[in-house]
C-alpha cells in the first residue's frame, strides 16, 4: 500500500514537470528597461531644431556686434593716440628743432656784431632757449612711459642743452672781458648744438612724423573685418528666415526679418561711416601730413643754411661758397619748387617763402662778394645787420612764411583727423545695441513657432 502511494506521487510530480515545460514565462513579455534620453528626442523634433536655430542665430547676431565694436574701438583708440600724443609730439619736436636753431644763430650773431651785443639779439636768444625748454616739456607730456627710446632722446637733449647754455654763457663773459677764448667756447657750444643736439631733435621729429604717417595710412582703410562679419550675419539670418517661413508655411517671419534688417543697417552704417572716415584720414595725410613734412623739412634746411652762413664768419679760412650752405640751399630750393609743398591752402605762404628765399640768397651773394674783396665788416653787416635787405631780415621773412605754412597745414591735418574720428564715434556702441536688438528679434520670431508644437 505504501509502495503504491509512493509510485503515485512520483508519477504526479513527473506529470507536473511535463506540464510546466509547456507553460509561457510571462517575464519574457516585458521589454527590458532601456535608459531614455528625452533631450535627444527633443533635439530631434521640430521644436528642438527651431530652438537650436534660435541659439545659433542669437550667437551670430551678437558676434557681429562684438566684432564691429572691437574693430571700431581699436581704430578709435589708435586715432585718439594719434591726436593726443603722436601728432603733438611731432609738432613739439619740430618747434624744438626750430627754437634750438634760432638760439644757436642768435648766439653766433652776437659775436659777429662786435663787442657790444645788440639787445634784440640777446632777447632773441633768450626767447629761443625758453621756447626750446617749453617744447621739451610739451614733448615729454606726449610720451608714454613705455616709449623708452623717445624718453632717452628727450633726456639726452635736456642734458646737452644745459651744457650748451653754460658754454654760451662762458663765451659771452669772456667776450665781454675782451678774452679771445670766448670765440673758442662759442665754437664748442655751436659744435655741440650742430653735431649732437640738433641731430637728436631731427631724429625725434622724423620718428614721430613717421608714426603719424603710419597711423594715418592705417586709418585710411575700410574696417573690412567688421563689414565681412556683419554681412555674413545678414546672409545667415536671411537663409534662416527662408527656412522658418517654409517650415511654418508663412511668407514672413517678422522677428527674423527684423533681425536681418537690423544687421543690414549695421553693415550700411559701417560702410558709409567707414568711407567718410577713410576719406577724412586720406585728406589728413595728403593735404596735411605729407605737405607738412615737406615744409617742415624746408624750414629745417633753411635754419641749417643760416647756421652755416653765420658760423662761417667766425671760422678762419671761411669759404664764401661753403659746401654745407650750398647743399642745404639746393635741397631747400627743390622742396619749395616741388608739388609736395604746393598745397592749395598754403600756396600763398609758399610763394612768400620763395620770394624771401630769393632775397636771402641775394644778400648771401653780396656777403660772399664782400668777403672776396676782404671787407669782413661789410660781410658781417650783411649777415647780422638791421637792414631790410640784410640776411637777418630776409631769413626771418623766409622762416616766418614757412612757420605760417606749417601752422596752416597742421590745422588742416587736425581738422581732418577730428572729422575722421567723429564719423565713427558712435559706431562701437551702436554695433552692440543693434546686435542685441537683433538677438531679441530672433527670439521673438522663433519662440511662437516653437510654441505651436506644444
Amino acid at each position: 500500500m505504501f509502495h503504491q502511494d509512493r509510485g503515485a506521487v512520483s508519477g504526479g510530480v513527473r506529470d507536473t514537470a511535463r506540464a510546466d515545460e509547456h507553460l509561457l514565462d510571462e517575464s519574457l513579455l516585458v521589454e527590458p528597461d532601456v535608459r531614455r534620453r528625452p533631450w535627444r528626442e527633443f533635439l530631434g523634433s521640430t521644436p528642438g531644431r527651431l530652438s537650436l536655430l534660435a541659439v545659433a542665430l542669437v550667437t551670430v547676431a551678437l558676434t557681429a556686434g562684438i566684432v564691429t565694436s572691437v574693430v571700431i574701438d581699436a581704430r578709435q583708440q589708435r586715432m585718439e593716440t594719434l591726436r593726443a600724443h603722436t601728432e603733438p609730439l611731432a609738432d613739439a619736436a619740430q618747434h624744438l628743432f626750430s627754437s634750438l636753431s634760432v638760439a644757436d644763430a642768435a648766439a653766433t650773431s652776437s659775436f659777429i656784431a662786435g663787442a657790444i651785443e645788440p639787445l634784440a639779439v640777446r632777447d632773441r636768444y633768450n626767447q629761443a632757449i625758453a621756447d626750446a625748454s617749453n617744447a621739451l616739456v610739451t614733448a615729454s607730456y606726449g610720451v608714454t612711459s613705455g616709449d623708452v627710446d623717445t624718453l632717452r632722446l628727450l633726456t639726452e637733449m635736456s642734458r646737452h642743452l644745459a651744457v650748451y647754455t653754460d658754454l654760451v654763457a662762458t663765451a659771452r663773459s669772456n667776450d665781454a672781458a675782451g678774452n679771445p677764448v670766448g670765440v673758442a667756447y662759442l665754437g664748442t657750444a655751436s659744435g655741440l648744438m650742430q653735431d649732437t643736439i640738433l641731430p637728436l631733435a631731427e631724429r625725434l621729429y622724423n620718428e614721430q612724423s613717421g608714426a603719424v604717417a603710419d597711423t594715418q595710412s592705417h586709418t585710411a582703410r575700410l574696417p573690412v573685418t567688421a563689414i565681412l562679419v556683419a554681412s555674413a550675419g545678414v546672409v545667415v539670418l536671411a537663409a534662416a528666415h527662408t527656412y522658418v517661413a517654409h517650415l511654418s508655411r508663412r511668407r514672413i517671419n517678422p522677428g527674423l526679418a527684423c533681425a536681418a534688417v537690423l544687421l543690414a543697417a549695421l553693415v550700411v552704417w559701417i560702410v558709409v561711416a567707414g568711407l567718410l572716415s577713410t576719406s577724412a584720414s586720406e585728406r589728413a595725410r595728403t593735404d596735411g601730413a605729407e605737405p607738412l613734412a615737406a615744409v617742415t623739412k624746408a624750414r629745417i634746411l633753411a635754419q641749417q643754411a643760416r647756421a652755416d652762413e653765420t658760423l662761417g664768419l667766425l671760422r678762419p679760412g671761411f669759404d664764401p661758397a661753403g659746401a654745407d650752405y650750398t647743399r642745404h640751399t639746393d635741397a631747400l630750393t627743390a622742396i619749395l619748387n616741388s608739388d609736395a609743398s604746393r598745397n592749395a591752402v598754403v600756396a600763398p605762404a609758399i610763394d612768400e617763402a620763395s620770394a624771401a628765399f630769393e632775397g636771402w640768397r641775394s644778400a648771401h651773394r653780396e656777403l660772399q662778394q664782400k668777403l672776396t674783396d676782404g671787407n669782413y665788416q661789410g660781410a658781417a653787416d650783411i649777415a647780422v645787420g638791421p637792414g631790410s635787405t640784410a640776411s637777418t631780415a630776409t631769413f626771418r621773412a623766409l622762416d616766418e612764411a614757412l612757420d605760417d605754412a606749417i601752422t596752416t597745414l597742421r590745422t588742416e591735418e587736425l581738422d581732418a583727423m577730428r572729422e575722421s574720428y567723429r564719423t565713427m564715434a558712435a559706431l562701437a556702441v551702436a554695433g552692440i545695441v543693434l546686435a542685441v536688438t537683433a538677438a531679441v528679434a530672433v527670439i521673438a520670431g522663433i519662440e511662437p513657432r516653437v510654441g505651436e508644437y506644444h
